[in-house]
């Protein structure tokens, strides 16, 4: 699956502490777990894409 995003940095940052940071309680462990595993995906994304000097 490809999906394009548009952020500035300041939104792109914060998408990206948001994957770190976000713990779902949902009640049901294995939706959970498949949240946190997309939030990990996305995570990991965003890391190799990331053109900042600082990456």
């Amino acid at each position: 699956m490809f999906i394009e995003f548009d952020l500035n940095r300041n939104d792109f940052d914060a998408l990206m502490r948001h994957c770190q940071t976000y713990r779902p309680e949902t009640g049901d462990a294995r939706e959970d777990r498949r949240l946190l595993d997309a939030l990990e995906v996305l995570l990991e994304a965003m890391r190799g894409s990331d053109q900042s000097p600082e990456s």
